[in-house]
C-alpha cells in the first residue's frame, strides 16, 4: 500500500510536472490562435474572390480598382494586397476557379463515356452534353461566371490570352476526334468550323447577364441545345470543300 503525499515526490519532478503542464497550456494557445487565423484569412479570400467574380463581370477588369473592390467585399486594402498581389493575379484567380474545373469536369465525362461505348462510337449528343454540361453546372454554383466567361473571351485583358493558353488549353482536339469517329463521313475541316458553330451557341447563350434559375431549367435548356447542334453536326456537308486555316483555332472555352 502506497503511504505520503506530495511532500514524497521530488520537488525537482514536480517543478518538471508544471513546466510540461504550462508548455502544452501554450503550444495549445499557439495552434488554436493559428487555426483562427487561416479561418480568417480562407474568410477573407472567399470573400474576396466572390466580390471580384461579380465585379469584373460586370464592369470588365478596366472598370473595377482594388480599392473599391476590398470596399465591397467589407474586407481592408493591405489584406486584399496581402492575399492576391494585384489586380491582375486576382482577376486570374478568379476567371480560373471556375474554368480549370469547367475543363477537368469536361474531359473526365468525355473519358468516362469512351469507357462506357467499349470501343465503339460515342453518340453525337453524348459528346456535345460531355462539352456544354460543365459550363452550364457551373453557372448555378457562380451566377456570376457566364458573364464573366463571355467578357474574358470577347474582351480579354491583355494579359489573358498567354495566361489561358498556360493554363487552360483548349480541350476541343478530344471532342473533335471523338466526333470523327462517330461522324466519319464529315472531313475534318468541316467538324472543326461546326464545333466554331457550337460553341458561339453555347458563348451567345452565356453571355446573357446573370440569372438565377433552377436546376431544372438549367437542365432543360441544356437538352435543347444539345439537341439543337447534334442536329447541326449530322447534317450533310455542302458539295464544295471548306478551305483549311490549320493556324486558325477554336477559341478556349
Amino acid at each position: 500500500m502506497l503511504t505520503g503525499g506530495l511532500q514524497d515526490v521530488p520537488k525537482s519532478l514536480t517543478r518538471r510536472n508544471h513546466l510540461t503542464l504550462f508548455h502544452t497550456y501554450v503550444l495549445t494557445i499557439a495552434m488554436t490562435t493559428r487555426r483562427i487565423k487561416q479561418s480568417d484569412a480562407s474568410k477573407t479570400k472567399e470573400s474576396l474572390l466572390k466580390t471580384a467574380e461579380r465585379l469584373f463581370a460586370e464592369h470588365g477588369y478596366d472598370g473595377v480598382g482594388m480599392r473599391a473592390l476590398a470596399d465591397e467585399a467589407r474586407v481592408n486594402l493591405g489584406a486584399a494586397t496581402y492575399h492576391y498581389g494585384s489586380k491582375e493575379k486576382l482577376y486570374k484567380e478568379t476567371v480560373m476557379l471556375c474554368f480549370r474545373p469547367i475543363n477537368e469536369e469536361r474531359m473526365r465525362l468525355l473519358r468516362q463515356a469512351e469507357k462506357e461505348a467499349k470501343g465503339e462510337p460515342v453518340p453525337v449528343e453524348t459528346i456535345i452534353d460531355c462539352m456544354l454540361r460543365p459550363p452550364f453546372m457551373a453557372a448555378l454554383e457562380h451566377p456570376y461566371f457566364p458573364a464573366l466567361f463571355s467578357r474574358n473571351l470577347f474582351v480579354p485583358p491583355p494579359f489573358m490570352q498567354e495566361f489561358m493558353a498556360k493554363e487552360a488549353p483548349p480541350v476541343h482536339e478530344p471532342f473533335i476526334a471523338a466526333l470523327a469517329r462517330t461522324l466519319p463521313s464529315l472531313p475534318m475541316e468541316v467538324l472543326e468550323i461546326r464545333m466554331l458553330f457550337s460553341l458561339g451557341t453555347l458563348l451567345m447563350f452565356l453571355s446573357k447577364k446573370p440569372i438565377q434559375k433552377s436546376p431544372e431549367y438549367w437542365e432543360s435548356v441544356l437538352k435543347e441545345m444539345v439537341a439543337f447542334i447534334a442536329a447541326g453536326l449530322r447534317a450533310e456537308s455542302s458539295a464544295d470543300p471548306l478551305p483549311t486555316n490549320p493556324s486558325k483555332k477554336p477559341p478556349v472555352t
